[in-house]
């Protein structure tokens, strides 16, 4: 809660405390009805209830509370009004600040990838980008979504997607990648359309929710298309028709079960590996293993055989424990590639 609000909210309370103990005083020490001793309460809190000259018939006492009671409300009140009117200029500073702060990061994006919608399939993807320390945004019109987002430091936007100032206002033309979460398919293909006439290079991975969409998806511009229900029709008859092997794939990449995780590392000219053997590579990182290489022309070689050179531009599988995974970017890929914003 904001400060100032918090405050604003005591001084509520020592004010209707104000009221409360004027009220009982009037109504009981003085003999005045209770509709006449909130009158007398409001009216002298405001302060405009008397006249210049005091009534001799008014008695000292009652004199001495119309003091207290003015003195102390209108303290009470000018605390509170005070503190409300901070706390809604504090808001808007921060909302403003916020912004600003927002556009600077976005600034200096380059390469990352824009999730369009964080419900259940793009809250997993953040987590697992930012797990990854790929850089990224999220976009969504939902302030409960984005509150969310907030809460694991995600750079992100309340906006809607599908308007095309948004979505050059988060960099679609530095972009490498682009994802499309949104549960509904027209949504999706209104969006690869427009994302495509913006920015013909950059890469569009669309959610589809029937399979007759991923056809139009495809038409439209898409890369890849992503079919949920698909997907989880598959991995249930996996589990069915090859048990073992289903639960082997679905230890990969998790924090239970297996430890080994598949992560995939590109080279440049300056990583540590170029010129040696994949032996070479997998003794210096322990239990790590080079499932497959994608060769710079396209090739791909699973299995590699230990003595296979590798060159620049080779994409490389590898497979492991995470500690040595790591070890392995740090080792030869870290050099060139950035955390994640947050």
């Amino acid at each position: 809660m904001n400060e100032a609000l918090g405050r604003a909210r005591r001084g509520a309370l020592v004010l209707g405390c104000v009221f409360v103990f004027s009220i009982l005083t009037y109504h009981w020490w003085f003999k005045k009805t209770l509709l006449e001793s909130i009158y007398w309460t409001v009216i002298t809190i405001a302060g405009v209830g008397y006249s210049q000259s005091v009534d001799a018939e008014v008695p000292a006492a009652r004199q001495f509370l119309s003091i207290v009671v003015i003195l102390v409300g209108m303290l009470a009140m000018a605390y509170t009004l005070g503190m409300l009117i901070q706390a809604i200029v504090e808001g808007q500073l921060d909302k403003a600040m916020g912004a600003k702060r927002m556009n600077k990061e976005i600034s200096k994006l380059k390469d990352h990838v824009i999730v369009c919608g964080f419900g259940r399939i793009g809250q997993n993807l953040a987590h697992r980008l930012a797990r990854h320390r790929v850089q990224f945004i999220v976009i969504d019109p939902c302030a409960e979504s984005i509150a969310e987002a907030k809460t694991h430091n995600y750079l992100c936007l309340e906006a809607d997607a599908t308007d095309e100032d948004v979505l050059q206002s988060v960099g679609l033309e530095r972009a490498s990648t682009i994802v499309f979460g949104l549960q509904s398919d027209p949504e999706n293909v209104f969006l690869t359309l427009t994302v495509r006439n913006l920015n013909p290079d950059i890469t569009i991975i669309a959610r589809g929710e029937h399979a007759r969409t991923e056809k139009k998806l495809l038409q439209a511009g898409a890369n890849q298309v992503v079919l949920p229900a698909i997907i989880g029709a598959e991995r249930m008859a996996d589990m069915i028709v090859r048990p073992e092997a289903s639960d082997l794939l679905r230890c990969i990449g998790h924090e239970s079960g297996l430890n080994a995780e598949l992560e995939e590392f590109k080279f440049t000219a300056e990583s540590y590996y170029i010129g040696r053997t994949v032996r070479e590579a997998e003794e210096q990182q322990g239990q790590l293993m080079i499932v497959a290489v994608r060769r710079a022309d396209g090739e791909t070689v699973f299995n590699p055989k230990d003595n296979q050179i590798l060159c620049v531009g080779d994409v490389v599988i590898v497979m492991g424990p995470a500690a040595d995974i790591e070890q392995f970017y740090e080792t030869c890929i870290a050099p060139q590639r950035e955390t994640v914003l947050v």
